[in-house]
């Protein structure tokens, strides 16, 4: 028993800890989420403006934000949705690392093309940030 009170506070003190270091790594997140420009068009709160909420768009097919107008869509994210493409780590690292190329691979077209003017993010650690942070917005 004695054992097991040991091994329960040991667990305790351990996921705390963890709480702790998460704190800032989801505080750099949400700094990378608004410095690299993504926070000018876009929120986490469920709310559209220029574009869609990002609120839950990890595992969500894309072109398909509820409440977002599908012709405020490029044709070309409504193709990719339409084709399978699932927003995961792979391909929001991706897309962010140039979002028209991505597209024109993903479909296949030269003529591919968002509606987006950000030219991407060459940075690997940023846009692991901001995927960080997009996943722990559902």
């Amino acid at each position: 028993m004695k054992h097991a009170s040991l091994m329960a506070a040991a667990v305790a003190g351990f996921a705390a800890s963890m709480m702790v270091a998460a704190a800032p790594v989801q505080a750099d997140a949400a700094k990378a989420f608004k410095k690299n420009r993504c926070a000018q068009c876009h929120t986490v709160s469920g709310k559209h403006t220029i574009g869609p909420s990002l609120k839950g768009v990890i595992g969500r097919k894309a072109g398909t934000a509820e409440g977002f107008k599908a012709s405020r869509y490029s044709a070309s994210m409504i193709a990719a949705g339409e084709k399978g493409l699932v927003w995961d780590a792979k391909s929001l690292d991706g897309y962010l690392t140039n979002p028209k190329k991505f597209l024109q691979d993903y479909l296949d077209d030269p003529k591919a093309t968002t509606k987006m003017a950000y030219p991407g993010l060459k940075k690997e650690d940023q846009r692991a940030l901001i995927f960080e942070y997009l996943n722990g917005v559902k």
